[in-house]
């Protein structure tokens, strides 16, 4: 043995390779894995942006602020075309010309100092109104003209509220592309626009659509919960749809590629996403403030998210709905008891609560039977979308879960008497956006290929998917059409409105010679159109009343009247007046009448006939589509819808009149 030999010693050995941990060996296993086959029915496969991006899917790479536009300039045309408010709308309406009109010393002049209605409403809609509509307002008098006619102040609150009602439509459908895809998002849009309840009522003052849009805004945070955003995801949609149509569409995150913030701490370590303090925020301040019976909405959804899904931890949730309910709870008491002038803190939601439940005072107005909302009330207001959302129900869980709250709701609403369709508006749009994942579920089954079909999917389309994919644009044009029509007929329910303006009208303001006019409005014209804001003659001297209980002619002409706004003209010019004499012409006021007929009246309408002539259905049909091939579709509102002559019979009848008092000169 060398001295070199001792002076190594023993030979070394190779040091082993340690061997994996089990949990290393699992992930190891996990990475190789091959990808899980999945059937092509599976709910997430057919809306998966990333997997079905295909030349077909063009409606998804539509800019979304088009589809928000077009919903906006629809509900423009709709205020256009009936301006005027009815009486479901009556304590808003008044409450937002009080609010911008007068000043702070003049509350006594408020009208629902004098015309409380049955039960209280909350200010604090109003409130909000005047506080959007004063820089528009600002706007419009910056020239100096401080005399704007006053129904444009109607106008421009009408207006306002719409984008206010479309902004909670965007929000809403930010939230459906985050939880369900692009394509899901643009056929919630279509839907939504050529909804013709959506449209016309989206904005009108009703408590209804501000629980909407409280609805909106809090269920578009939670779907942007479910699946929050991240630098990666949107980069790789970005690379995949520029790979396809060779740039980016500007649909991809709403218009822009925002520089995403990635939160360092995991989700778990965040205690509650501020996506969802939105949500739990807005949907208790709409049931506190607006529509109490959201509650039976808001809390099954706070619950299974809590509990059952698991989305949102305990404490934080309890926590941000107790705080929330404080400041909602305080507003609406606080304004409504200084603006109700009660002697009492005044919760308006509570009264309406009582009155409509604990009462059963609402029974009054009418009641329907238990299923009345789902056989009637949703198939009239959702037509296309309900069927449809009845279908994603069934089949996908995602539905299930937000819109079992909504049928808990409906179920809750069932158990009391009286039904309206407006009670069900704050869920509408949940409605459609069930039914937008039926829609891109057919549209892509019918428009896929072998090429197109996801990887790792199994099964195929089947032979009736074309087709029903071809007739989704049919369906929706159908749905715009009878949107179009639903809107000039529904203009002919506000001649009380229409009879306000034909006062002004009638009655020049130069030639006034026998002092201003004291005008009176019957109950039918005053709850069918008439408001403050047409009472246009106020400041130059005018006087606008609608005492009630007048039940004689002696008391109109005892009250100094010098013009009636009425339904019942026979009860001052006597029976008979517009029957035709022997000399064919009408009788007119009997002897001794302190009134006269101003010529001509106000009509409203009757009823609406379906009537295809008389050679039916198919004859109308046939003749249609002569007429379409050979003139082409025009746009005609007046006398057709696109030029086709609608099989709709739309009846009018006189309703309001005018009287003006014997001797008094205009």
């Amino acid at each position: 043995m060398t001295p070199e030999r001792k002076k190594m010693g023993p030979a070394a050995t190779p040091p082993a390779t340690p061997e994996p941990s089990k949990p290393q060996a699992t992930a190891a296993k996990e990475a190789v894995a091959p990808p899980a086959i999945k059937s092509l029915y599976s709910p997430e496969v057919l809306t998966n942006d990333h997997t079905n991006i295909n030349y077909h899917d063009f409606i998804a790479i539509v800019p979304p602020i088009f589809y928000d536009l077009a919903l906006l300039l629809f509900m423009v045309h709709g205020i256009n075309t009936a301006p005027y408010t009815k009486v479901e709308e009556s304590f808003n309406t008044q409450a937002i010309h009080d609010l911008m009109m007068y000043k702070a010393n003049e509350f006594s002049s408020y009208d629902h100092l004098a015309f409380p209605g049955v039960v209280p409403r909350t200010f604090i809609g109003p409130m909000i109104m005047k506080l959007v509509t004063q820089p528009m307002v600002s706007i419009m008098t910056s020239d100096g003209n401080k005399n704007l006619d006053l129904d444009w102040y109607l106008y421009i609150a009408r207006y306002v509220f719409a984008f206010i009602a479309v902004h909670s439509l965007r929000i809403l459908r930010q939230g459906v592309t985050r939880a369900f895809g692009y394509t899901v998002a643009s056929f919630f849009s279509l839907i939504c626009f050529t909804q013709f309840h959506l449209v016309f009522w989206g904005s009108r003052f009703i408590p209804n659509t501000w629980a909407m849009i409280f609805v909106s805004y809090a269920f578009g945070a939670l779907f942007a919960s479910w699946n929050p955003v991240s630098t990666k995801e949107t980069l790789d949609v970005l690379r995949e749809r520029q790979r396809i149509f060779g740039s980016p569409p500007t649909s991809l995150n709403d218009g822009k590629v925002r520089k995403l913030k990635v939160s360092r701490k995991t989700p778990e370590e965040v205690p509650i996403p501020f996506s969802l303090v939105v949500a739990l925020g807005s949907l208790t301040f709409a049931s506190i403030v607006f529509r109490l019976e959201l509650l039976a909405l808001f809390v099954p959804l706070f619950l299974s998210e809590v509990f059952i899904f698991k989305h949102i931890k305990v404490v934080p949730a309890f926590v941000t709905v107790a705080i929330f309910s404080l400041i909602s709870l305080s507003a609406t008491v606080l304004t409504d008891t200084l603006m109700w002038q009660s002697e009492s803190l005044l919760w308006p939601e509570l009264k309406v609560f009582s009155f409509n439940v604990l009462q059963g005072r609402s029974s009054e107005y009418g009641t329907s039977p238990p299923t009345y909302y789902l056989t009637h009330l949703l198939p009239k207001i959702a037509p296309l979308a309900f069927p449809l959302a009845l279908r994603a129900y069934v089949a996908d869980p995602r539905v299930q879960r937000f819109m079992n709250p909504a049928l808990i709701f409906i179920a809750t609403l069932s158990l009391v008497g009286h039904k309206e369709w407006r009670f069900l508006f704050p869920i509408l749009p949940l409605v459609n956006v069930a039914a937008a994942i039926t829609l891109t579920r057919v549209h892509r089954l019918g428009w896929m290929t072998k090429a197109s079909q996801p990887a790792h999917t199994t099964g195929s389309p089947q032979f009736y998917h074309k087709p029903l994919a071809l007739l989704i644009p049919v369906a929706l044009a159908v749905s715009f059409v009878a949107a179009n029509a639903s809107l000039e007929v529904s203009s002919l329910n506000y001649p009380g409105g229409v009879a306000l303006r034909a006062v002004h009208d009638y009655v020049k303001m130069s030639d006034i010679e026998d002092g201003w006019p004291v005008v009176h409005m019957d109950v039918y014209t005053c709850q069918n159109g008439a408001s403050r804001f047409l009472e246009m003659g106020r400041k130059d001297g005018w006087t606008y009343r609608k005492d009630e209980g007048l039940s004689r002619d002696d008391e109109f002409v005892k009250a100094g009247f010098s013009h009636l706004l009425t339904t019942t003209p026979e009860l001052h010019v006597g029976a008979g007046w517009n029957e035709l004499g022997v000399d064919g012409k009408p009788v007119g006021p009997a002897k001794g009448s302190k009134w006269e007929v101003v010529p001509g009246y106000i009509h409203a309408l009757k009823d609406v006939k379906i009537d295809f002539g008389p050679g039916g259905a198919m004859a109308w049909a046939q003749q249609t589509a002569e007429k379409v091939m050979q003139d082409g579709i025009e746009w005609r509102p007046k006398r057709h819808v696109y030029g086709v002559k609608l099989p709709i019979e739309v009846r009018k009848e006189p309703k309001i009149y005018l009287l003006q008092k014997k001797g008094w000169k205009s």
